[in-house]
């Protein structure tokens, strides 16, 4: 528990989190990612360890995904490195068609 909140900014958030994790019964999620069908931004942070090869998974199985690692940031890398965060956030839809 101490190493998960080090990650998490409350133990309401972590809650919230791990329910939604457990909630999962079978590979419906990871099995839907080549359905996806939308513009889609996969962002970790590189000090993100856990989540590394998961987002590194998902933004190959989703058809045209865009990989974003922030460096310096943890999981939570729009409050980790803000500025890094939204300069890739903005690129992003900006890339989009109008």
């Amino acid at each position: 528990m101490r190493e998960a909140m080090g990650h998490h900014r409350s133990a309401q958030g972590l809650a919230h989190a791990a329910r939604g994790m457990l909630a999962q019964q079978d590979s419906r999620v990871i099995d839907g990612l080549a359905a996806i069908r939308v513009p889609t931004l996969v962002v970790v942070g590189d000090r993100d360890g856990p989540f590394l090869a998961p987002c590194q998974y998902m933004a190959k199985k989703i058809p045209g995904a865009r990989l974003e690692i922030i460096a310096g940031a943890g999981h939570a890398a729009n409050l980790d490195q803000p500025e890094a965060f939204d300069r890739v956030l903005l690129e992003f839809l900006d890339s989009l068609p109008s």
